[in-house]
């Protein structure tokens, strides 16, 4: 098996039939393998993925019996949750339970389990993944299968621990730019200093996990799930994947459209707990130790989501304690060990007008930054 595309699943039924038809073409491929995470969906995404995997395998029956597996396995998690938490032969027995909540085609894997949340969905795709790459596909997007054909047609000798693919904002059929200009003389046979200098030349940090084909091998071995409870966990994740890796590559063309314009979207909206989610996050990484080779560019990268923080404090349903400001005030330490000059000079800014007063003049400026 070359690739495991892994699908994150949550109420999503107006958007998951898009997804999963753009990913269907790759399917014909034997050393590809779809792993479905149903993360405990309410509305119709289970019908859905059932609906694709009969279409896809021509297995109805199979299908059938499996969907009455899982609803079974669904009313034993229930009854579980009502028995005491403290019995270990119970939990090995649901851990089983589990197991045999998994639909399973020749290369498809549907995979049913209470919410838990993206990260947690994530993680239970890479640990039951068999590819030698993974891909992960947020449900609401959808992507250009050809680029990632293209990949599998690559010699195997060029094993790159991490590939960059190409995205673009997908609003009501029209795109957009992404921030993200990858250039391919920056990337292919470059230095991981040099790649890594190149990115920093991006408006944004390329902190998504959706836009990177990443070497399975170095996920397991470097531990590099995604952590559990937090918004804006690709940050955290990148930032791990980046000082870990030591190989990079690029494969052009347009691969990945990212859904705009959802009223539920958690990237889309706000809240305490994403600016919570972000500070911690900063603050994780402000206590890291990075080689000293590639420490200003991880900063950089750092110092652009310092000031979305600061940008987002500003928002006007968010009212941030005295406690919050602290933090966020403490932190525009790492703008001086970016590598970028612009960084550094909004450093005497805040320590002369405070985060509130930066923040909405960084609201203010936005997009000139």
């Amino acid at each position: 098996m070359d690739l495991s595309i892994v699908v994150p699943i949550y109420n999503v039924e107006s958007y998951l039939e898009a997804c999963l038809s753009s990913i269907e073409p790759i399917l014909s491929n034997e050393n590809v393998e779809l792993i479905l995470v149903n993360d405990g969906s309410k509305d119709g995404s289970e019908d859905i993925c059932y609906k694709y995997i009969d279409k896809t395998t021509n297995n109805k029956q199979q299908t059938t019996n499996n969907k009455q597996q899982t609803t079974n396995n669904k009313q034993q998690t229930t009854n579980n949750k009502q028995q005491t938490t403290n019995n270990k032969q119970q939990t090995t027995n649901n851990k089983q339970q589990t197991t045999n909540n998994k639909h399973r085609t020749p290369n498809i894997k549907y995979i049913y389990q209470d919410n838990q949340g993206l990260s947690e969905a994530r993680n239970t795709g890479i640990k039951n993944s068999n590819g030698k790459y993974i891909v992960f596909i947020d449900s609401d997007d959808f992507i250009n299968c050809q680029v990632l054909l293209d990949f599998l047609s690559k010699d195997d000798i060029d094993m790159p621990d991490v590939v960059f693919l190409n995205a673009v904002k997908y609003d009501k059929g029209s795109v957009s730019y992404f921030g993200e200009d990858y250039q391919p003389e920056k990337i292919l046979n470059q230095s991981k200093v040099e790649v890594l200098k190149g990115l920093c030349r991006f408006r944004k940090f390329p902190g998504s996990a959706w836009n990177k084909i990443i070497k399975r091998e170095l996920i397991i071995k470097e531990k590099l799930f995604f952590e559990k409870g937090i918004y804006s966990e690709d940050i955290e994740w990148s930032m791990r994947l980046f000082n870990a890796a030591t190989t990079f590559s690029y494969l052009d063309g347009c691969y990945y459209y990212y859904r705009q314009g959802r009223k539920d979207s958690i990237t889309g909206t706000v809240s305490e707990k994403s600016i919570k989610s972000l500070l911690y996050i900063l603050e994780k990484n402000a206590e890291m130790e990075f080689n000293r080779d590639i420490s200003s560019y991880l900063y950089s990268f750092l110092s652009y989501e310092y000031l979305v923080l600061l940008f987002i404090m500003t928002s006007k349903n968010i009212e941030c304690d005295a406690d919050i400001k602290r933090r966020a005030y403490h932190l525009r330490f790492m703008l001086l060990k970016s590598n970028k000059l612009i960084y550094k000079m909004i450093f005497p800014i805040i320590t002369l007008l405070g985060v509130d007063i930066t923040g909405r003049i960084l609201k203010a400026i936005r997009g000139n930054i």
